[in-house]
């Protein structure tokens, strides 16, 4: 099995927004702070967030990284703190990143005791970056991502400010249009990952009949099998986007035609498709209704095509239900891994792109071709 450095506790996300487009707006924390929800797409709690700016300016958001808040301890920041902050700082680096904000979201403790507890932090964190040419820019805490919270600043001399209302920041507005949910809590995003179980017995049931049929056939039985079985899933993936979502029968072959590494392989291709999104939904409907160990395929491919995108709590979420699901599923552990050591999106888009490159060996037909890069 294999285990992440910081597992469940470390997500990374890369969306690459350009910050209001001016360092001004940067400068200002309560804006600052307020956007984290939009950026990670929900509202953390008892949170620590690293914002990475890149640029000459700085004023391009990099990376985003969040890792869940622990106390100090006997006045030293706890031991997951310290490896979290030191995770923050080699992404930073490795990313080329300018400068770096770090942000404290946690009610565990009273205002002052958090302020000293932030101000800790910010030490450690400093002589983390001291071996790197990453700036820390600002060190900011607050109680909640909340309309009118408080937030102080602790870098160099504290100044204080009240938070606006984050669902009025540019960053959640522009989120929203480009059709982002910005859920309440990571909690939230957890349970919509995972779904309501209505069919689990049945499909069971169905994909062990398929299995001891020997054919893995998928619900097809052409001369090409592998073409037949990709063909099954871009169906299926076309009438996803029309509204229309697979019956127990049909999760069942889509997840006998997974059990064939051919279309696995290919199939991560579409990932930096134009249908990319419509298989996304695709991957979560399967999430919710097939049932482990089988699960950890579609849980895996949702993962995957969170992380090329960019969405790395989604990712993060998704890919912790597939190693629930079947805890030595080779990809869902390597991506995780991946994940949580902050490899960039674009090392995980290759994969994709190797997919493809796969299905055109194989000579697939119908397979959409690859969008340019950033599209």
């Amino acid at each position: 099995m294999t285990t992440s450095p910081l597992p469940g506790e470390f997500e990374f996300s890369d969306d690459d927004l350009t910050l209001f487009g001016c360092v001004e707006r940067v400068s200002d924390p309560g804006e600052l702070i307020t956007a984290i929800p939009a950026l990670l797409g929900f509202h953390p709690s008892n949170s620590v967030v690293a914002l990475s700016l890149m640029g000459i300016s700085a004023s391009t958001l990099g990376p985003v990284m969040r890792h869940d808040y622990f106390p100090s301890v006997r006045g030293k920041p706890a031991r997951q703190m310290s490896a979290a902050l030191r995770q923050f700082a080699s992404v930073c680096d490795r990313e080329g990143a300018r400068a770096v904000v770090l942000v404290v979201i946690t009610d565990y403790s009273a205002a002052e005791t958090l302020i000293d507890e932030t101000i800790e932090l910010a030490e450690v964190f400093e002589d983390m970056l001291g071996g790197t040419c990453v700036e820390l820019a600002d060190v900011l805490c607050t109680a909640a991502i909340e309309s009118g919270q408080p937030w102080t600043s602790v870098t160099r001399s504290i100044h204080r400010g009240t938070l606006p209302d984050p669902a009025s920041s540019s960053v959640a507005a522009a989120q929203v249009l480009g059709g982002r949910v910005i859920r309440r809590s990571r909690e939230e995003l957890v349970r919509w990952v995972h779904g309501a179980a209505r069919n689990h017995e049945v499909i069971a049931e169905l994909i062990a009949s398929g299995r001891e049929s020997g054919a893995y056939g998928g619900g097809v039985d052409g001369d090409d099998p592998v073409q037949d079985r990709v063909d099954l899933v871009l169906k299926h993936i076309r009438r996803v986007e029309g509204g229309d979502h697979p019956d127990p029968q049909e999760c069942a072959d889509l997840v006998v035609a997974l059990m064939d590494v051919h279309v696995r392989d290919v199939v991560l291709g579409l990932a930096i498709t134009s249908v990319a999104a419509a298989a996304e939904q695709l991957w979560l409907a399967l999430t919710h209704e097939v049932p482990c160990p089988e699960r950890a395929w579609p849980a895996t491919l949702l993962g995957f095509f969170a992380y090329v995108r960019g969405d790395g709590p989604l990712a993060g979420v998704a890919l912790s239900v597939a190693l629930s699901a079947d805890s030595e599923h080779t990809l869902a552990g390597l991506l995780d891994l991946s994940l949580q050591s902050g490899v960039h999106p674009d090392g995980i888009r290759d994969l994709a792109a190797v997919g493809l490159s796969i299905g055109e060996s194989l000579g697939i037909a119908g397979l959409p071709p690859a969008l340019p890069s950033g599209s």
